[in-house]
């Protein structure tokens, strides 16, 4: 099944219309061959991009490990006889320009939930029904996480099970829900505190079994948290002036260390480092022979989807240039500093 974008949509809408006015004027200077064929070069990346990629389920795993969010909100409500309302949802949220990775997602769920547009730079897959919910879940039972989210899953499926029985709705279950809500996420806010201070919050499940079962989930959670810099600075003991690095990294909240500590066990490459002054970690490779020989080679059986794949594409671009020491000359130089500019946060085509 495809499930093409509106990137996608767009693009195969100009090609319609041009072929259209290409044959109503009849241009005898048109090579009418070459015209068709560069427009399906234009399009092949925006096809590539939009189609359903089948997405392999611990790729999906994997990525929601680094982007999607179990939530629930409980606000006051007159009518309801606890004076609560409770709401569960299940969402991811991206950049605009990954429209179409969240799109296949949504497919793969069996469409269930809503993709919407939040501001001029972000747009959001959101689950809210409770049999929508269902299909979430059972994917996730099936193919478990296994950073931290997995414990807020644990906790958030437990007041699951409370509002689908109903007993939500009373004052017993109720308490229940806020015990286990003060351990997920950020816990509760301040208007709940004050409302249920004799609560006290369920145990957060602990995180044994941070073993990756599937390359595929290194896939999505690299497509998720990964990040591909091209390092350039300057330097006196280079004839251009600027030495030249490559460094691929991801970097989690310290209490998924041992996460990223287990990812240098498994590339076989690679170090943990915490950073002075955060609660954060990074895992980093910068040898490029390890960039060439590992990281590069597993993400290319085992590919990255979304935008990022345009940041790994240019990544290996500036790899080979390294590699053949065209850094060496001003010319290689200047087209790694363009590589570098339009690569990650600053890159403007899709």
């Amino acid at each position: 099944m495809m499930s093409i974008g509106i990137l996608g949509f767009i693009v195969w809408s100009q090609i319609i219309i041009n072929l259209l006015f290409s044959f109503i004027y009849k241009d005898e200077s048109l090579d009418r061959y070459k015209y068709i064929k560069n427009i399906f070069n234009l399009s092949t990346r925006y096809f590539t991009i939009n189609l359903n990629q089948n997405l392999n389920p611990y790729f999906v795993t994997g990525f929601c490990d680094g982007e999607a969010y179990f939530n629930v909100s409980i606000s006051k409500n007159s009518k309801l006889k606890t004076g609560w309302a409770i709401k569960l949802s299940f969402g991811i949220n991206l950049h605009k320009k990954d429209l179409d990775l969240l799109e296949n997602i949504k497919v793969y769920f069996k469409d269930v939930g809503v993709v919407s547009v939040r501001d001029d730079s972000a747009v959001k897959f959101t689950v809210t029904s409770l049999a929508d919910l269902e299909i979430i879940m059972n994917h996730f039972d099936k193919y478990p996480l296994i950073t931290q989210k997995w414990a807020d899953y644990i906790l958030f499926k437990q007041i699951f099970d409370l509002v689908k029985h109903k007993e939500h709705l009373t004052e017993q279950g109720l308490n229940k829900i806020i015990s286990f809500k003060a351990n997920l996420n950020k816990g509760l806010n301040d208007e709940l505190k004050e409302a249920f201070e004799d609560i006290d919050p369920a145990l957060r499940p602990v995180v044994l079994n941070q073993e990756i079962q599937d390359p595929n989930w290194m896939a999505g959670f690299i497509s998720a948290e990964g990040c591909f810099r091209i390092k350039i600075s300057k330097s006196n003991t280079h004839k251009t002036g600027y030495s030249v690095g490559l460094r691929f990294f991801i970097t989690q909240h310290i209490r998924d260390e041992q996460l990223l500590m287990n990812f240098k066990e498994y590339f076989g490459c690679g170090e943990y480092k915490q950073r002075k002054g955060f609660l954060a970690g990074d895992f980093n490779v910068n040898k490029i022979s390890d960039i060439s020989d590992i990281i590069i080679p597993f993400l290319s059986k085992y590919p990255i989807y979304g935008i990022k794949a345009n940041d790994f594409k240019d990544f290996c671009k500036a790899l080979e240039l390294i590699k053949n020491e065209n850094h060496l000359t001003k010319e290689g130089l200047e087209l790694l500093i363009k590589l570098k500019n339009e690569m990650n946060s600053t890159r403007k085509n899709v």
